[in-house]
């Protein structure tokens, strides 16, 4: 996991939607550029549920907010 803890999970306790969290603080863009219109503050910990990616952005979705991120100071699997 993110802490580097290990163990076990059943199957039935996993979702089939590709996800990644937050390892630093990071801005959630309207558009995958710096200069888009920012639309939240991501925290450390924030669970974010990836729609698509590409070259260095992902377009994500979390709570009520949907928008792009870049994939840098994150942890999980970017496919």
């Amino acid at each position: 996991d993110l802490k580097n803890n290990s163990g076990w999970i059943h199957v039935s306790q996993l979702k089939k939607s590709n996800s990644i969290i937050v390892t630093n603080d990071k801005i959630l863009f309207k558009r995958p550029s710096n200069f888009s219109k920012p639309l939240a503050r991501l925290a450390i910990g924030r669970l974010l549920i990836i729609k698509k990616c590409q070259k260095d952005w992902c377009n994500v979705t979390t709570d009520n907010y949907t928008g792009w991120v870049k994939t840098n100071n994150v942890w999980g699997l970017i496919k």
